[in-house]
């Protein structure tokens, strides 16, 4: 089988997977228990935080680990704004663990602006920055698409929003930028950034959210006090050991020719009839096309049947008619049902990507 979903999750690495069982049967105490064992894991824990730390350009007391990034976006929303009169700015192409919990902001009364995207898929900048005011409480904007790969220049966005708002707190969903943007998220100016560890060969229900030192949030979680006060809950031992172990492995691997194999595969496609959707700066991991025969659920079945497991867009809302990123940046509802994503990985291959890509084009041309 062929997998080509990785936006999705990631197939586990065997290294992480074996980090998670020697924490499960081995070093299974209570990190909070006060003998020598548990402070042994509890020091793993500390030890793991700094490899993810210095991985993710961040310092150690700026991440906790939370359940995932649905989790740290919903952390942020409910406990992070500290100004609880002023409005909040998304922008359209926002995951839907940030959309759904700003539209319950917004059904409760509060002021929230959605700022439009380019046809690229990233955010129209101008129309952002009229958006934000002095009574802006929150900005959140995506790093990298989960829909197209669009990159948002979150760096030059967020210095942006400063210059406007100086006491606007600033959010970003970096999941689908997590190790592959190249930058350090202390160094793009945002207070608050959530990641998700499945996007990167660890196991799903795992994940942090990094809060700029010198921020103060109240819990989302209450209870023991783990994680610093911040967030209660026995912390996730054997997940946390593979996280730190899958982002080792995940430098071991990328050789950087990812987005150059994306390249290549897009020009492959768009020759045999398909239709790049959200062209422009792209994270390389993401391509996201439009077929130009089948709808998506259909070829998807097809070519799973012949051993290529592809996307239709973000799993999340796989079963959700239409899609509101794509319809955001203009593409038309008939389009819509025939777009496919295909997301790579460092361990994907040339030679499986393009055995997978002559399946797909095979089959439109049934």
């Amino acid at each position: 089988m062929i997998y080509l979903d990785n936006a999705a999750t990631t197939k586990v690495f065997d290294a992480a997977a074996r980090a998670a069982e020697s924490t499960m049967l081995t070093d299974y105490f209570n990190p909070n228990a006060t003998y020598k064992s548990a402070v042994a894991v509890n020091n793993s824990i500390e030890q793991a935080r700094n490899i993810i730390a210095h991985a993710v350009g961040a310092n150690s007391d700026e991440l906790i680990f939370t359940s995932g990034a649905t989790e740290s976006n919903n952390w942020v929303f409910n406990c992070g704004i500290k100004n609880h009169k002023g409005n909040i700015v998304i922008t359209a192409g926002e995951h839907s663990s940030v959309y759904e919990v700003a539209m319950q902001f917004k059904r409760r009364g509060k002021d929230v602006r959605i700022a439009p995207l380019n046809s690229d898929g990233t955010v129209d900048e101008q129309a952002l920055l009229r958006l934000v005011d002095d009574n802006t409480a929150l900005v959140s904007m995506i790093h990298v698409s989960n829909e197209t790969g669009a990159v948002n220049p979150i760096k030059s966005l967020a210095a942006a929003v400063r210059q406007k708002s100086p006491n606007a707190l600033i959010h970003s969903d970096g999941v689908q930028a997590l190790l592959k943007s190249g930058l350090p998220i202390n160094g793009l100016g945002v207070d608050y950034y959530s990641a998700s560890a499945h996007k990167i060969g660890a196991p799903k229900g795992i994940g942090f959210l990094y809060m700029r030192r010198g921020l103060n949030m109240s819990p989302y979680i209450v209870g023991g006090g783990q994680e610093h006060g911040l967030r209660s809950g026995t912390q996730n031992t054997p997940y946390i050991a593979a996280f730190a172990s899958a982002v080792q492995e995940y430098a071991k691997h990328n050789n950087g020719n990812i987005p150059t194999l994306r390249a290549e595969l897009c020009e492959y496609f768009t020759s045999r009839g398909f239709v790049e959707v959200g062209r422009g700066q792209n994270s390389g991991f993401i391509l996201c096309l439009c077929a130009p025969k089948y709808k998506a659920e259909i070829l998807q079945n097809i070519v799973h049947d012949k051993g290529v497991i592809i996307g239709k867009g973000a799993a999340c809302s796989g079963s959700k008619r239409g899609n509101r990123v794509l319809s955001a940046i203009g593409v038309k509802p008939d389009e819509i049902e025939r777009c496919i994503r295909l997301s790579l990985f460092v361990d994907t291959t040339r030679e499986d990507a393009f055995a997978a890509a002559k399946i797909i084009a095979d089959a439109c041309n049934r």
